[in-house]
């Protein structure tokens, strides 16, 4: 009998050990799992800033871009300014005259000033009609006169 309790007992101690394992292995490969899945995640995250970080930069090299065309389209209406308006003719006969005296002082008189003309709208009372307020065209009636 001692033989077969110790038997009973082998068995009952190996089937709950091999449970007990299979717990302790179900949580480390869960565990293991989870670590896969924040690895990837961070380096999801790595590549997420990787490429904010490089789209600020291609933006900061694009507004350098404009900035620069801003002030090289200034510095030649200034020099167009200069050239064209602001030059005093060398003579009135010569070919190299583009503008009329005139039209080159209304020019210069109109780039000083700094009031824009805006087009004013004028505040309507009641919402034009679809129709005309007479007959016209077929529907129109036509008096006949009677010769009486």
């Amino acid at each position: 009998m001692d033989l077969t309790f110790a038997l009973a007992g082998l068995a009952v101690g190996l089937i709950v050990g091999a449970i007990l394992a299979r717990l302790y292995s179900l949580k480390q490969f869960n565990s293991h799992k989870l670590q896969q899945e924040l690895d990837a995640s961070r380096q999801q995250l790595s590549q997420y800033r990787q490429d904010v970080s490089q789209h600020l930069d291609v933006t900061n090299q694009l507004m350098t871009q404009l900035q620069d065309n801003y002030a090289r389209i200034a510095r030649h209406v200034q020099q167009s300014k200069m050239q064209l308006v602001e030059q005093p003719p060398t003579a009135k006969n010569s070919d190299l005259n583009y503008l009329s005296t005139d039209t080159a002082a209304h020019i210069k008189q109109s780039l000083h000033q700094i009031d824009e003309k805006r087009r004013v709208y004028s505040a309507v009372d009641e919402q034009p009609r679809d129709y005309s307020g007479e007959a016209s065209g077929l529907i129109k009636e036509r008096k006949v006169s009677n010769p009486e």
